[in-house]
């Protein structure tokens, strides 16, 4: 078999078929679904089984009580008979091309994993867009676990698994991946369609500081992880971790009681000092670098770091910031 795709499903009655839907209308007929229900309270599992008796030659479903994404996605690598494995959400949905366009792409290149880009929809239109050029830190930009098309092996070798946290599981593994082989590629194609979904978990539980995000143990596992293969002094890797804590304090900072932003503040700054003390000195810090990142991004991270953390007007600056 060529291709197994995991599903992870939790609460998904609303948007599974649609998703499924779209699977089995695919031009690729080599392939399997791996349905693992994760402890959904909903219809989802009657829909499950539906569609395993009437697709039985092509579905796999399994039921377990709730585990969280990254065990399940975790099981679904093991349970996976392909060649090759890719990762849709239950709430997403694909171009009919799409199994084909990444198995020939990466049969061509001789890849180990290789990612493409993705359109964020409401069901109706395009919200976003985001494609990737053929740089080296476009591999950074998405670091979803779906638009990608993996090589089983691969992972299983080098035991690349999702990290079992609330925030950044898919960072995890995705880091490992990118680094752990010289046969990772990006393309420029747009399958994956992103729904936006305004009351998922990605969308509320981590806007806000105070619900324990557990971004230090996230940063730190990659950390070791990296050293481990000796590839932390990749200035992409470095940029990574620099842009990543811009993220989160922007996109958790909001609403926040500023004791605690000063506290989460505090942290990571004190984490990078620590990990990277050269940091600052990073070539990638820069208005018009890494090639491959949009303009306002490169903006933002430079400014946080050179401009704002450098002269030492970052927490003045997030004080009023979370109150947007």
């Amino acid at each position: 078999m060529k291709i197994s795709v995991i599903i992870p499903v939790y609460q998904a009655e609303k948007t599974i078929e649609k998703c499924l839907d779209s699977l089995l209308k695919n031009d690729f007929f080599d392939y399997e679904i791996i349905l693992i229900n994760d402890g959904s309270s909903d219809g989802s599992w009657l829909i499950l089984e539906k569609y395993q008796k009437k697709y039985s030659e092509r579905i796999r479903i399994f039921n377990q009580i709730n585990q969280g994404v990254a065990k399940t996605r975790n099981r679904g690598i093991l349970l996976a008979q392909g060649e090759w494995v890719m990762f849709v959400d239950g709430d997403d949905y694909i171009k009919e091309d799409y199994l084909k366009t990444f198995y020939t792409e990466a049969c061509k290149k001789k890849a180990d994993a290789v990612f493409g880009g993705y359109v964020r929809t409401d069901g109706q239109k395009a919200l976003f867009i985001q494609s990737l050029k053929l740089t080296e830190w476009s591999k950074y930009i998405v670091m979803a676990p779906w638009a990608k098309i993996y090589r089983r092996d691969f992972l299983i070798k080098n035991e690349i698994k999702f990290l079992d946290n609330n925030i950044g599981e898919d960072v995890y593994f995705n880091l490992q991946v990118i680094n752990f082989s010289d046969r990772i590629f990006t393309f420029n194609y747009l399958g994956y369609y992103w729904f936006f979904n305004p009351v998922s978990v990605s969308n509320t539980s981590q806007k806000n500081l105070k619900n324990g995000l557990q971004v230090e143990y996230l940063l730190s596992n990659c950390y070791i992880k990296l050293k481990e293969r000796g590839v932390l002094n990749k200035k992409e890797v470095e940029y990574f971790f620099l842009r990543y804590v811009v993220w989160y304090l922007l996109f958790a900072s909001r609403g926040t009681n500023w004791d605690i932003v000063k506290q989460e503040l505090g942290k990571l700054t004190n984490w990078l000092s620590e990990h990277f003390p050269l940091f600052l000195k990073n070539s990638l810090l820069s208005p018009f670098c890494p090639a491959g990142e949009n303009w306002k991004n490169r903006w933002i991270v430079w400014f946080f770091w050179r401009v704002l953390y450098q002269f030492g007007g970052l927490k003045l600056f997030l004080k009023f910031y979370r109150r947007g």
